[in-house]
């Protein structure tokens, strides 16, 4: 027997133990090197059809709107807007996924045992089909740069993931997004997607074309608008940062709340190169107010107000800051600047203690506080008090962090700088 024909016997085996779907589906893929031929549906069939999947996905029947989109495809062949249509609800609503090569999904408003399942195999291999054979079909380019952002949005999760294999997917996905845009396809996720690529990369004039390509009139992206904002910020253009980011803060959901204090404090900073600090301090103190756990806007106010003659408020704000966020190193360092450079070390004791009273029970803030303290000992030149201070900030952080992580190895790494 010829091993084209041991092939051959082995695929049909295989078949035979699938569903008529996954037959379909896998030939459609390419497996016996030929295409379905196409059914002359008339486009207005297809239009009502598509209207009635779109009906269900926004119903969330996920499972039994992919049901219908198979049993279509089965009769009329290979349609790519179908396709496309199937492998966007799949990658969008999938509940469950198995090495990225079975989706499944379910009807959310009819959960229950008996609850309809829909299975998606093998979208990459589909959507490599499909670009082989309609090489100008921007949409497939479209979902094939989804599919590694699917990809690339779990590996970033993993907190032992290698840069190495973030940039694969972050290629993978920079050319078939740029591939879509190239063949006029808009997206605002792509436009943002292309835009924070150019933007991490410095390239800000790029990212600003993309990032404008989402400021319709109607619903203007907010990420693309504080973006543009922060831009121009950068660029020293402080009336457009700040208009760009204030108009972002009309657009963010509720659940977007550090976004939009992100943009807000753009905002107040923004004014404040400007000379406008009666805005800027009403402004900064809304950061204030939507997030009190933030320790931005307290160092924001702290930068303002440093001079000896407003001392007072800037120690105040330090007590409210810590009182509300104990956790952030940026805080402590900040701390340790004004403290060193003001010569205050008696208001850092007193703080500290009352701040160890307060927190006696929280692993993590004991570890910063005595490694705030080392830091300020070793800047009065009390070497053997800072080493011990350092020990228990590093006694601390071996209670919530492994040993060799790179944190404890930062403790009294100030001595090593001088």
């Amino acid at each position: 027997m010829s091993t084209k024909k041991k092939k051959r016997d082995r695929i049909l085996h295989f078949l035979a133990r699938k569903s008529a779907r996954a037959i379909f589906l896998l030939y459609v893929l390419g497996i016996f090197g030929m295409t379905p031929s196409l059914s002359q549906s008339t486009a207005s069939d297809s239009l009502l059809f598509v209207q009635q999947i779109n009906t269900l996905i926004d119903q969330r029947n996920y499972a039994t709107a992919h049901i219908m989109l198979e049993d279509y495809l089965e009769q009329h062949g290979l349609k790519p807007d179908i396709i496309a249509l199937m492998i966007q609800n799949g990658l969008n609503h999938f509940y469950r996924q198995e090495n990225y090569e079975l989706f499944l999904l379910k009807d959310e408003t009819h959960a229950g045992k008996n609850s309809k399942i829909g299975r998606l195999h093998f979208p990459q291999r589909l959507l490599e089909n499909l670009i082989e054979q309609y090489p100008n079909y921007s949409l497939a380019y479209k979902l094939m740069g989804d599919f590694y952002d699917l990809k690339l949005k779990a590996l970033s999760n993993f907190e032992f993931a290698k840069s190495s294999d973030i940039k694969i997917y972050e290629d993978k996905i920079y050319h078939y997004y740029t591939q879509a845009d190239q063949m006029g396809l808009r997206s605002s996720y792509i436009s943002r997607w292309l835009g924070d690529y150019y933007y991490h990369s410095k390239q800000f004039d790029i990212a600003e074309k993309h990032y404008k390509k989402n400021l319709s009139k109607t619903a203007p992206d907010p990420i693309s608008l504080y973006r543009l904002g922060d831009i121009y910020y950068q660029k020293k253009l402080y009336t457009q940062a700040y208009n760009y980011a204030l108009e972002s803060t009309k657009y963010f959901k509720d659940e977007d709340i550090y976004l939009k204090y992100d943009a807000l404090r753009l905002s107040a900073i923004s004014l404040r190169e400007l000379g406008e600090f009666d805005r800027f301090l009403e402004l900064i103190n809304q950061c204030l107010q939507l997030i009190p756990d933030m320790q931005e806007a307290y160092l924001d106010l702290i930068n303002y107000y440093r001079s000896p003659l407003i001392r007072e408020k800037v120690e105040m704000l330090f007590g409210e800051m810590f009182l509300e966020n104990s956790f952030d190193i940026k805080g402590y360092r900040a701390f340790e600047d004004y403290i060193t450079t003001n010569n205050s070390y008696t208001f850092a004791d007193t703080l500290f203690n009352s701040m160890l009273l307060k927190f006696e029970n929280w692993d993590e803030v004991l570890a910063n506080i005595y490694w705030s303290k080392g830091n300020l000992a070793y800047h009065q030149s009390l070497l053997k008090d800072a080493d011990r201070f350092w020990e228990i900030s590093r006694n601390y952080m071996r209670r919530y962090l492994p040993e060799n992580h790179k944190l404890i190895k930062q403790v009294g790494e100030v001595a090593l700088k001088k």
